[in-house]
């Protein structure tokens, strides 16, 4: 009887330590395993309540980058196709979305990156908490004269000038109209179904935590 009662307190002792060793290991796994959380959530706080927002699973619906974080890169091809291709190759064989969908969305094997040390901007960085102005662009008249016309320079030639700024030019909306723009014209397009209500207006309860 007492060899039974020995065997079961060993027995208890052995899945004891299996048990400790592997909840060990698992936490351990979590702790030192970088992609133990790859999701990449952001709570965003805001008066109408904080907003979830998953930067790894928009990052791969968006063109790029500078779609969100625009001054990364200068809008002009610095990469010549012949650089990489055979001559018989042209890059309007390919549409620009294709073109970003084969080289993984690297915006920098074509395009300049304005300066080395450029990291991609916040919203909050350029959008104001209240916007300023009525008008997001600015009147040539207030910085030329009469004869002047904007379209004496394309828009990336505007952007070639030396100590060239958008708010040269552009009043940024503000913080809240920016978000809401970008985001909600894209979820409606995109996901109507979760995110717009009955009548086709903004279901702000998708986003907005309460």
């Amino acid at each position: 009887m007492s060899g039974n009662h020995q065997d079961r307190r060993n027995w208890t002792r052995s899945l004891t330590v299996v048990f400790a060793v592997a909840l060990v290991a698992v936490i351990a796994g979590y702790l030192f395993d970088g992609t133990a959380d790859g999701t990449d959530r952001v709570y965003l706080q805001n008066t109408a309540g904080a907003v979830l927002f998953d930067h790894g699973a928009h990052r791969q619906y968006a063109d790029s980058c500078a779609a969100c974080h625009h001054p990364l890169y200068s809008a002009a091809q610095t990469t010549t196709c012949a650089d990489c291709h055979d001559d018989d190759r042209a890059a309007d064989e390919f549409s620009h979305g294709e073109l970003k969908d084969l080289h993984a969305k690297d915006c920098s094997l074509c395009h300049q990156q304005q300066a080395e040390d450029d990291q991609a901007a916040s919203c909050r960085q350029c959008h104001p908490a209240i916007q300023q102005s009525e008008t997001n662009t600015m009147a040539c008249a207030t910085c030329h004269d009469d004869d002047y016309s904007p379209e004496l320079l394309s828009h990336d030639e505007y952007l070639e000038i030396d100590d060239h700024s958008c708010l040269g030019c552009h009043a940024p909306r503000s913080l809240a109209d920016s978000y809401h723009t970008s985001c909600s014209d894209c979820h409606l397009d995109t996901a109507p179904e979760k995110f717009a209500q009955a009548d086709g207006a903004v279901q702000c309860g998708a986003c907005h935590l309460r």
